[in-house]
């Protein structure tokens, strides 16, 4: 197995998502972790650092702004990928709000999405490390 390239937290309430993201990182050599609330969110900031999040701008005990501001109240400075299956609108408007908080935003991903779409997503981002 060759060396870790990134730390990826997966925040996503939808659990099959979360599964299929976790198989792509792990397969392309991303140590992974996901969480569906944002109190794991937060322990996961502190304890683990990630190096790239992928955010679901929908979450069932916060939206996609309040935790950009979980990011941003931790000095979080890796890649921030915002993800969303709804909304369009939404998700732009979350986007603008992370590069607002000085946030690191690196990438827009619509769900459902392909695994060669995720795989290239993590190859760009490991390549352009901050």
């Amino acid at each position: 197995m060759s060396a870790e390239l990134g730390r990826l937290l997966i925040v996503d309430d939808e659990k099959d998502f979360a599964r299929f993201v976790t198989i792509v990182a792990g397969e392309v050599g991303y140590s992974v972790r996901a969480v569906d609330s944002c109190a794991g969110v937060e322990f996961e900031l502190s304890e683990w650092h990630p190096t790239v999040v992928f955010l679901d701008v929908f979450m069932p005990d916060r939206d996609g702004p309040e935790l950009l501001g979980t990011l941003e109240r931790h000095a979080y400075s890796g890649h921030v990928v915002m993800m969303s299956g709804a909304d369009s609108l939404y998700l732009n408007m979350a986007a603008a709000s992370a590069k607002a908080r000085g946030l690191h935003l690196s990438a827009i991903l619509t769900k459902p999405c392909r695994k060669q779409e995720v795989q290239d997503l993590l190859a760009t981002l490991t390549a352009a490390p901050l």
